[in-house]
């Protein structure tokens, strides 16, 4: 019966996982359907995306990073123009392949859309799909089954499109043997290091760059906006199944304080330290995502009444109340100077340290000896065994021509100053297991199969023109 699921087990995986997320239950299909909202913010041929499309999915994305990182997610993330930008560039992707599915007559069927629903453990009992705990579980959620059929279809039907670019590529023996040549061949390599700290005593930094750097670059030296919060938990199944109602009245009837629910459900009301909008200091109950997004909703910043009972899990409710505020403050230039002096210091020798190490270089290139250079000595390295090199510097010790031996190359170390390398010599890589083969031809594979993919959003973006509406001053800040 599941004869087509198995053909296609990874992208099975990949879909449960994404629809036992809480939020795949509600709020996609806003995406695609024509909001009550007027205001476009891109097309994608004749299919508009519109601003309040573009606000459910921000929210949802924030919602999803929050939850992958427990919280501690700075809430300046979710404003900025990046995030914006990069949800709407999914929703431009998104729109593009459902915009080419149309117009290609895809569609995913019955049959495939009902072996997959009936996979999801959330809608089993037992190990067996149930109509009434499907039912239930999209109605807890808001939805129905017509709705969650829809949205499920539409993602099956772009899903398809993807896969049969993806299917398409494949790889020859002969191609699979240069690819193994290139990976396994060995270069013998000397390193010599053109340290930074070499070069801090001849760095001067003056008290006037240091101020400058602090007064172009406040967003460096911001602190978070914090509060301090009182707050009850009912946590008790047996007195939640009995009082959850009276819990949530009364914290909304009291607003301004914990003291009548403390005293009718006998709850201790605990008291926070400071909690930064990048949930630093949150810890237990406030350290949950719903929490934290309730703490800093602007409304209850101002207020600081209490919240609504929010459920942070199975039998636990939580109502909390902002008693102190910190807005954005910008830490002291005094407090901060000696860090600025000190990074400054670095990036000026590192900066000496690179244009040093690039001379070295040229000459080495034209043939010229380099005396004061320590070359280390001299290891095997290959794609697959780096022996200590960073991928870049493999990468790099890769491309440099073999036909004229030594050869040289060279690239900055971060902070630590500029590395040249020395390849002595090239032999071919040991003879491969066939297991080992397989794992590098389906990794090769993915990486083609992947560019393919993003060859088809180039194409789609030519054959359906994307626009994307200017925003207002007032609309950006």
């Amino acid at each position: 019966m599941f004869d087509l699921v198995n053909k296609h087990r990874k992208f099975v995986q990949i879909l449960l996982a994404l629809i036992t997320l809480p939020f795949a239950f509600w709020g996609i299909d806003s995406y695609f359907k024509d909001a009550a909202s007027t205001d476009e913010v891109a097309r994608v041929g004749s299919s508009k995306i519109t601003l309040q499309q573009l606000d459910v999915a921000m929210r949802e994305r924030a919602d999803q990073i929050r939850s992958r990182q427990g919280g501690s997610v700075d809430a300046k993330l979710f404003e900025s123009p990046e995030f914006r930008q990069s949800v709407l560039n999914e929703l431009v992707e998104q729109r593009l392949l459902l915009v080419e599915s149309e117009r290609l007559g895809l569609v995913a069927n019955d049959v495939i859309l009902r072996e997959l629903i009936a996979q999801i453990p959330a809608f089993q009992e037992n190990g067996k799909f149930s109509p009434t705990k499907y039912e239930q579980m999209l109605r807890a959620q808001g939805m129905n089954p017509t709705s969650f059929e829809q949205n499920l279809r539409r993602d099956l039907t772009q899903q398809m499109l993807i896969n049969g670019v993806a299917a398409t590529t494949q790889i020859s023996r002969t191609q699979l043997d240069q690819i193994i040549q290139a990976e396994a061949q060995e270069r013998d390599v000397a390193v010599a290091m053109i340290a930074a700290d070499d070069y801090l005593k001849s760095v001067s930094v003056s008290d006037e760059a240091v101020r400058q750097f602090y007064e172009s670059n406040p967003k460096q030296f911001q602190t978070p906006e914090r509060v301090k919060v009182a707050y009850v938990v009912l946590s008790d199944p047996k007195v939640v199944a009995k009082e959850s109602e009276n819990f949530s009245n009364m914290v909304y009837e009291q607003a301004d304080s914990f003291k009548d629910v403390s005293k009718a459900l006998n709850l201790k009301v605990e008291e926070s330290g400071w909690i930064g909008s990048n949930g630093q200091g949150a810890q237990g109950v406030l350290a949950n995502p719903k929490v934290l997004q309730t703490i800093f909703n602007p409304a209850n910043l101002k207020d600081k009444r209490n919240s609504a009972a929010i459920e942070v899990a199975p039998n636990v409710l939580v109502s909390v109340r902002v008693t102190d505020y910190q807005p954005v403050g910008l830490r002291a230039f005094d407090s901060v100077s000696a860090e600025i002096k000190t990074y400054l210091t670095r990036k000026a020798a590192v900066e000496k340290a690179t244009a040093d190490g690039e001379a070295k270089l040229a000459e080495l290139k034209a043939g010229n000896s380099v005396a004061d250079l320590k070359w280390s000595a001299s290891k095997s390295v290959s794609r697959l065994q780096p022996n200590g090199l960073t991928r870049d510097a493999v990468q790099l010790v890769g491309a440099v021509d073999a036909n004229k031996l030594p050869a040289y190359t060279g690239s900055q170390m971060g902070a630590e100053g500029y590395a040249l390398y020395k390849v002595n010599s090239v032999k071919a890589g040991a003879a491969l297991s066939d297991e080992k083969r397989a794992q590098i031809g389906a990794a090769y594979q993915r990486f083609v199969q992947q560019a393919d993919v993003v060859s088809l959003m180039v194409a789609l973006r030519d054959r359906h023109p994307v626009k994307i509406a200017k925003r207002s001053d007032t609309e950006k800040q």
